[in-house]
């Protein structure tokens, strides 16, 4: 028998309480992110950056033509400022249903 987590998509990565690890240069918007973001099972229409614990990420997460993530910051980064981010991530199957965290 089958549970809703079943047709979940699931995140693509060895060790989920690691995490991904992005790295954003100065003056650019694109972070590159480590492992690639990506998700198995259900076909994903989409990721959602789902938590942002010390407020507004200044982040957005696209999904491209690959099935991959691409994680952007929506403007440029103060770094010195701030120097980093936590949040998490989801995939979001065309069902409807999200990866667990």
């Amino acid at each position: 028998m089958s549970t809703p987590h079943d047709d979940a998509p699931h995140l693509d990565i060895d060790n989920l309480e690691n995490g991904y690890h992005g790295i954003v240069k100065e003056n650019e918007t694109v972070v590159e992110v480590t492992p690639p973001i990506r998700a198995t099972g259900a076909k994903i229409c989409s990721f959602r950056i789902v938590n942002k614990p010390h407020g507004e990420a200044p982040f957005e997460i696209n999904l491209r033509k690959d099935g991959h993530a691409e994680l952007r910051a929506r403007r440029s980064l103060n770094c010195e400022k701030r120097k980093n981010y936590k949040f998490d991530i989801a995939a979001v199957g065309c069902n409807g249903l999200k990866s667990v965290r």
